[in-house]
Formats: structure tokens, C-alpha cells, sequence
């Protein structure tokens, strides 16, 4: 570290200069040095302390608050970060760093309303911010907007086509508006950019299986599968497909596969069921059915396969 006065080498413990007499121990811009330093090396309490007496000695010192602020929001305290910003924006002629720090944390807080206006009022003092669009993009959505969503998103991309992630969310968006073709035209634009981005992989293998296109979306699906082998919602819906395409056998194999990953999924349970109960292996199937009500006993498919399969009077065939 330095002296803020005349530059020379000290130590963060020094609480005077030994070339110019300054005292470091009152010196703001020498406790926000040793506060960054803390901060940095991830001793997150340190650093607060030390922007605290930094603040104790000028309280109007704008940047103590805000970076105090950011090691609030680091260690998870974000209605005080919150405080810490409101504080530093009463300071700072240049406020875009602080509306945006703002808003992710009321964002964190569930204040999605707060969020939105802290972010437009961000992009009011820079435009060009894709970040920033993104950010506002993904408020709308957690508040169920979906075309002011679509319209921050929109404005991510324009200003960097390349952003993956505002274009993921942007098929998210468009799927749940209904508008499944610009989603899975949106989906193949990420996978352009990032082949391997496993959740468009999948979500676009969804938007397919929706339009019934099943081939190409038990591709989809299967690519999903090979990027990530334990991403169970591609091997679940591989599962779906090979159902509606009849083909039961396959079917069974993958929701096996599915339980062997994850053998609380009610719902594989019950699906396998289903296809036990077509191939007419009655006692595979309450077995199956069996397992569903354990995890979850009021689960009114597994209710009524039950009920089914008391009534069924088809002699049993053996299991596999």
C-alpha cells in the first residue's frame, strides 16, 4: 500500500507515514485502500469495518458507501446493502454503478418493482448497457410481464447480438407467450453461438415436442443427454417421445434410467406405470404405483392407477 499524500510504500498497519508525517489512521482514502484490500482477499467483515471508520471520519464520503454496499450484498445482508446504496446515491453525481447495484439487490430481495425502476433509471444514464437490459428483462419476468420482458431482452441482444444468456431467456419468454416457433427459432440462434449450452439444447427439444415434431425432438433430447448424462428433465422427456411415438419398451428403459438418477420423481413412477399397465404387467406396475404414493401419497395419478388396477381383472403376465 501507499500513502495517499506523498506516494511512499507503507504498511497496512502503519498508522503514520514515516516520510510525510500523515496520519493514516484518519485518512479516508488510506481506510478505503485497506478496506478494498480486505475486501479483495475475501475478508468481507474486515473490509465493512474498515468503510465504517472511513465513513465515521467523512460522512459524506460517496464511494465508502457504495463499496460498502457491494460487501453488504457479497455476504447476503441486502436490505443493509440497499441502505448502503440509497446513502451513496444521496452523494454521487454519477450514479449508473449504484442504480445498478441497487437493483440486483432489490431484485435479491424480492423488491421486483424497485428492481425495474433501479434499472431504467440505470439505462437513462447508459444506454448501451446489455447487462443492464438483460437485468430489467429478467424483473418483468419474475413479475409474470412478459412483453415488457421480451422488450428488455430485445434491447440486450440489439445491443450484443452475441449474448447468450439474454437470448436463452428471451426463448423462455417467447415460449411462455405462446409463441413456440420464435422460441424454437430463438433456441437454435443460441445453440449457433454455443452448441453445448445444454438447457436451450433441451428447451428447444421442448418447443419441438410441443409443435409435435417428436423425431427432432427426441434428437434434441439426446443431444441434451450427451452434452450432460445426468440432466434428467432431457432423459424424462426422451421418455415422453418414445411414449407418444409407441414405442413402450423404450420408454421404460429411459424412465428406469431416470429413477436410477433421481428415484424420488413421483412422476417417473407413475409414467412407468403406465407403461407396465399397457404392456399388461399388471404386478410390475403396482409395484411402481406403490412407490409413487410413498413418496407422495396424494398424488391423484398414482390415486387413481391404483383404483385401475384393483379393478383390472386381466390375469397377470411376469415382470422383466
Amino acid at each position: 500500500m501507499e500513502c495517499p499524500k506523498c506516494k511512499a510504500a507503507v504498511s497496512t498497519r502503519a498508522r503514520f507515514c514515516d516520510q510525510c508525517g500523515n496520519d493514516l489512521a484518519r485518512n479516508v482514502e488510506f481506510l478505503h485502500q485497506k478496506a478494498l484490500d480486505h475486501y479483495h482477499r475475501g475478508m468481507i467483515d474486515a473490509a465493512i469495518s474498515q468503510w465504517e471508520e472511513a465513513l465515521a471520519q467523512q460522512p459524506e464520503f460517496a464511494k465508502g458507501y457504495y463499496y460498502k454496499g457491494l460487501a453488504l450484498y457479497d455476504r447476503g445482508d441486502l436490505q443493509l446493502a440497499i441502505d448502503a446504496f440509497h446513502q451513496a446515491l444521496a452523494r454521487d453525481g454519477e450514479p449508473f454503478r449504484l442504480y445498478f447495484k441497487l437493483g440486483m439487490a432489490q431484485y435479491g430481495l424480492g423488491d421486483l418493482q424497485g428492481s425495474v425502476q433501479s434499472f431504467r433509471k440505470a439505462l437513462e444514464i447508459s444506454p448501451g448497457s446489455a447487462e443492464t437490459s438483460y437485468r430489467l428483462g429478467l424483473s418483468h419476468l419474475r413479475m409474470s410481464d412478459l412483453e415488457e420482458a421480451r422488450r428488455a431482452l430485445e434491447g440486450a441482444i440489439s445491443l450484443n447480438p452475441s449474448y447468450t444468456r439474454a437470448r436463452y431467456i428471451l426463448g423462455v419468454v417467447l415460449s411462455q407467450e405462446g409463441n413456440r416457433q420464435e422460441a424454437i427459432q430463438q433456441f437454435r440462434k443460441v445453440l449457433e453461438i454455443s452448441p453445448t449450452y445444454t438447457a436451450a439444447i433441451f428447451e428447444l427439444g421442448l418447443g419441438l415436442f410441443h409443435e409435435g415434431e417428436l423425431e427432432q425432438a427426441a434428437e434434441e433430447f439426446r443431444k441434451a443427454i450427451e452434452s450432460n448424462a445426468r440432466f434428467v428433465p432431457a432423459l424424462f422427456m426422451l421418455g415422453e417421445v418414445n411414449r407418444k411415438i409407441g414405442d413402450t419398451s423404450g420408454a421404460i428403459t429411459v424412465y428406469q434410467q431416470v429413477l436410477a438418477l433421481n428415484p424420488k420423481d413421483v412422476e417417473a413412477h407413475i409414467r412407468l406405470a403406465e407403461c407396465y399397465i399397457q404392456l399388461d404387467f399388471l404386478d410390475a406396475a403396482r409395484e411402481a404405483i406403490g412407490q409413487a404414493l410413498a413418496i407422495n401419497p396424494a398424488n391423484r395419478e398414482a390415486q387413481y392407477l391404483q383404483k385401475h388396477l384393483v379393478e383390472v381383472k386381466t390375469p397377470h403376465k411376469p415382470g422383466f
